[in-house]
Formats: C-alpha cells, structure tokens, sequence
C-alpha cells in the first residue's frame, strides 16, 4: 500500500473551520463522502463509530497528530483524508499538544490485516523526520500530495 494512493487530494481539508474534536472529524468525513462519492456512507454513522473509538483512547498520538479510524461494514477499500488546523485542535492527544493533523481511516470490516497495515503505514510515516513539518506547511492539495508521493519512496 502507498501512502499516496490512500489519500485523495480532493479528501484534503487544507483548513479546518472546526474547533473541536468531533467538529473536526465531521467537516473530514463530509469531505470524504464526497471525495469518494460514497453515497452509502452516512456522515453520522461513521462519526458514531469514530467518536466510539475516541472514547476508548484518543487517537492523537503526538506531535500533533490524530489518527481516528473505524471498520466500516460495506466497504470494500480503504479511504483516507486529512484534515489540517493551524490553529491546533484540543484533542486529549498522548502528549498533550493540540493537533494539526488529522488522519482519518475508514477500512473494510471484514479485513483486520488491511486495517493494521493501513495504521502502521500512518504510524512509520509520521515518526520519519520532516513529514509531519512538511504536511503542515505545505501550501495546497497537489503539495500535500507531493510529500506523500515523496515518502512513499522513503518508506520502501
């Protein structure tokens, strides 16, 4: 799997207008319906699901990044957005920091190694240096794309 196919650029929230967690991850799972034309995805059933994650244990893992995700009955692939706030979002993330980005990650639910090899590839992605720095300052969407594109090669 390639970081760069498993977000769409048109499921990239350059600024998120919301505030709060659960704004946040409702203004990206609005975006990812759309993205993906996903007519049978309901924004508030999957907003349930990841708000039902959340309350297990955040999904912020530090340094100012989020990863919600959810298994997703139905689905057949998975699908991936990203949500930026300059402003940092109050997340109860593990460090303590406010988040700047946010990784959302719907899988198949029937398919737990896709699901593990989707988390881990966010996971060693945000811990190369310079990634998350690069993504926070880029510009637009083809940008965003760009480092994601340029990583996969670095996490061969």
């Amino acid at each position: 799997m390639k970081f760069s196919e498993l977000i769409s650029k048109s499921a990239i929230v350059k600024e998120l207008k919301a505030s709060d967690k659960k704004e946040a991850i409702k203004e990206i799972v609005e975006v990812m319906k759309n993205s993906y034309k996903a007519e049978n995805l309901k924004v508030s059933n999957i907003l349930d699901k990841l708000m039902k994650r959340e309350r297990i244990g955040s999904t912020g893992i530090g340094s100012g990044v989020a990863v919600p995700h959810a298994k997703i009955e139905g689905l057949q692939a998975v699908l991936g957005a990203l949500g930026r706030s300059s402003a940092g979002i109050d997340y109860d993330a593990v460090d303590g920091a406010p988040v700047q980005l946010i990784f959302v990650l719907l899988t198949p639910k029937n398919n737990a190694e896709l699901n593990l090899q989707t988390l881990q590839l966010v996971a060693r992605a945000t811990k190369q240096p310079n990634f998350c720095k690069f993504l926070k300052e880029a510009k637009d969407g083809k940008e965003i794309i760009s480092i994601l594109t340029e990583f996969d090669e670095v996490l061969k």
